[in-house]
């Protein structure tokens, strides 16, 4: 999740907005379960319970991680399915959609 965060730190004033969904939550346990990898994991955006995987379903992740970039259109603009690491070139191409999806500053 580090990389999460930086993009939410260099991105946020311009707009960009990082929002969690997890298909764990179904009971308090697992609540408990999510909560607790927030705090190790140091994740300051919010984090959606989606236990039934109707979101999932709708947005057609098929496994995690998988980071969604959507345009200020509300149109997916960009999807990348594994680990995301800093110097990566998967990085920067999300990094090169979170460009294009904010557009010039």
């Amino acid at each position: 999740m580090p990389a999460v965060l930086t993009l939410a730190q260099r991105f946020g004033t311009r707009g960009l907005r990082v929002v969690g969904v997890t298909k764990d939550g179904a009971n308090d346990e697992a609540k408990q379960g999510v909560l607790a990898a927030i705090k190790e994991e140091k994740m300051t955006y919010p984090t959606l319970l989606d236990p039934d995987g109707a979101w999932w379903s709708a947005a057609e992740v098929g496994m995690a991680p998988t980071f969604l970039i959507v345009g200020k259109d509300g149109r997916l603009a960009y999807r990348h399915t594994g680990k995301l690491m800093e110097g990566t070139p998967a990085y920067a191409a999300v990094v090169a959609a979170i460009e294009q999806a904010l557009g010039k500053s």
